[in-house]
């Protein structure tokens, strides 16, 4: 026992050297042609999301900014490098639009990626006075604006998320709808001590066969108003169908907690587990990031936070908080300075078959054009189960104010890379500090990985979202669920790799359909990209 926990001991040690001495990620947002700046100050708290999006069908994955009171962009990848697509896209109807974020999703299984965007249409009695559009891909050449005039109303969409509630083979939509109004709680003295919000009721848009929408939030009974600034669907208890994990705003004030609601299908509704399943927790809920941390073949999820962040390990469809546990709740910046956090994100950085965490930070107290807390992203790297604080060596540790995050390998060279949004707030541009778009290129030596895109026909939405895949190697397992929500207000690739470390060949791969269906696939030599398609067929793209 006291060797094993010396060997212990030395090994964390060399890899403390290691990621100290060693740069993991460079910036390089102004060398593959990301330089959009944003023409003055936003004083945004939320939004700034993300979304990975493959526009053309080319297989070089790109990827959409929304920029808030800004203009958002559409950014096209051409082998590596990046050029503003927007004009050409026809995305200049959205000028006008307070984009906090878009989620793609083929909804008319056409195969070209469509997406909708959650603005900011009429909050607090502000806003851009839109309805939210999808923008359907016209053959990968030109988008077109729909608007969802008729079925919702406008409000202030904060968030989304894509899933295949009902199992008809067509991508449903979930929209957060966040405050309508607010106002404070007075101490006996006159003095604001909290938050008093009002929030706008979520939506569940039901897709009619590819042709359009019908909301049906209160008849599922997801018609939450705890001003929901985040949502995930995923199969969190296993059993084939998508669950619902809703975060919601201000709960320390509000007393309405982040909502679990496990999919009652084939019965078109959704129950409210939250207290059952330990989800239910009172805070400042601001982003999911989904993963099965733990290697025990369910997924387990850490949830962002104004202070503690939680990861919650599942347990059989409960969820058990271990986040102070594996001292990554990032409670505190410093002495009893709270921190924010926005994006954590599950991916292995360097393909060793663990998965490690990059959470994005940007303290919401520097709002204040005087106060200049600095609350840098982080960069938890998983050595053995412990998950060691490698911030400081990461080259990810900015300290400007950064939202939405996504993970992809837009380079096409074999690692996974980190873009990350910033909002533009007064107090950096005192400091003449560079605010915009952050592309973090992965610099390690990468070991050997395997990468899996799932594709659906027949019965399974094009999108696959609710589809899975359970990786087997060397005695280990790891559940992967394709991406149709993450971080805070953003979508990142939905290919799922799986590090093989030195192996040459994934042992076994079984692909999990909506059905009930099963495909399993043995000995797959690493190193490649695979499609693999729900009727069973499986081939190399990359």
């Amino acid at each position: 026992m006291k060797l094993n926990f010396i060997f212990l001991f030395i090994s964390l040690s060399i890899t403390a050297v290691y990621y100290s001495q060693n740069t993991l990620f460079k910036e390089v947002s102004d060398g593959i042609g990301i330089d959009y700046i944003y023409p003055g100050n936003d004083f945004q708290m939320a939004g700034g999301g993300l979304m990975v999006i493959d526009v053309n069908n080319d297989g070089w994955e790109d990827f959409f900014q929304s920029g808030g009171v800004f203009d958002s962009k559409l950014w096209i990848n051409d082998h590596g490098t990046f050029f503003d697509g927007t004009k050409l896209y026809g995305l200049e109807s959205l000028k006008g639009y307070f984009i906090q974020g878009a989620f793609c999703a083929d909804y008319n299984n056409d195969g070209y990626q469509d997406f909708v965007i959650a603005n900011y249409g009429v909050g607090i009695g502000q806003g851009d006075k839109h309805y939210p559009v999808i923008l359907k891909n016209i053959k990968g050449e030109k988008f077109k604006l729909i608007s969802l005039e008729g079925v919702v109303e406008k409000g202030n969409y904060s968030s989304a998320c894509w899933g295949d509630v009902n199992k008809d083979g067509y991508s449903d939509l979930y929209l957060c709808n966040y405050v309508s109004a607010m106002g404070g709680i007075m101490d006996s003295l006159g003095s604001e001590i909290g938050y008093d919000p009002i929030g706008y009721e979520n939506k569940l848009l039901i897709n009619k066969k590819g042709k359009s929408f019908y909301e049906c939030g209160k008849y599922f009974g997801v018609n939450d108003i705890g001003c929901g600034l985040a949502a995930s669907f995923s199969d969190v208890d296993n059993d084939g169908d998508q669950d619902l994990l809703l975060l919601n705003d201000f709960g320390e004030w509000t007393h309405k907690g982040n909502v679990y609601y496990r999919n009652n299908f084939p019965e078109s509704s959704f129950s409210d587990v939250s207290l059952e399943k330990g989800f239910s927790k009172e805070m400042y809920g601001m982003g999911i990031g989904k993963g099965d941390y733990d290697q025990d073949g369910d997924l387990d999820y850490y949830i962002t936070n104004i202070g503690r962040n939680y990861l919650y390990k599942n347990d059989k469809g409960s969820l058990i908080d271990v986040a102070q546990k594996k001292d990554i709740d990032l409670t505190y910046v410093y002495d009893k300075v709270l921190g924010t956090s926005w994006s954590g994100l599950f991916f292995d950085y360097e393909f060793d078959g663990d998965l490690d965490l990059y959470v994005s930070k940007g303290n919401v107290a520097t709002l204040v054009p005087e106060t200049t807390i600095k609350d840098p992203n982080v960069l938890f790297i998983n050595e053995n189960g412990l998950f060691i604080d490698s911030s400081n060596a990461s080259g990810v540790n900015d300290f400007l104010s950064h939202r939405g995050s996504v993970i992809f390998d837009y380079d096409h060279d074999g690692d996974l890379d980190i873009f990350s949004s910033v909002v533009k707030l007064t107090w950096s541009a005192y400091e003449k500090k560079d605010q915009k778009l952050k592309v973090y290129q992965n610099q390690c030596n990468k070991t050997n990985f395997i990468g899996i895109r799932m594709v659906g026909d027949k019965n399974v939405n094009s999108d696959c979202f609710s589809c899975r895949v359970l990786f087997e190697n060397n005695g280990k397992k790891m559940l992967k669920e394709v991406d149709g929500a993450s971080g805070q207000a953003s979508q990142s690739t939905r290919i799922l790799y799986f590090g093989l470390g030195d192996s040459k060949k994934l042992d076994k791969l079984t692909a999990i359909w909506p059905d009930g269906s099963k495909n399993t696939f043995e000995n797959l030599k690493e190193g490649f990209i695979y499609q693999i398609k729900s009727a069973g067929e499986i081939k190399i793209i990359r």
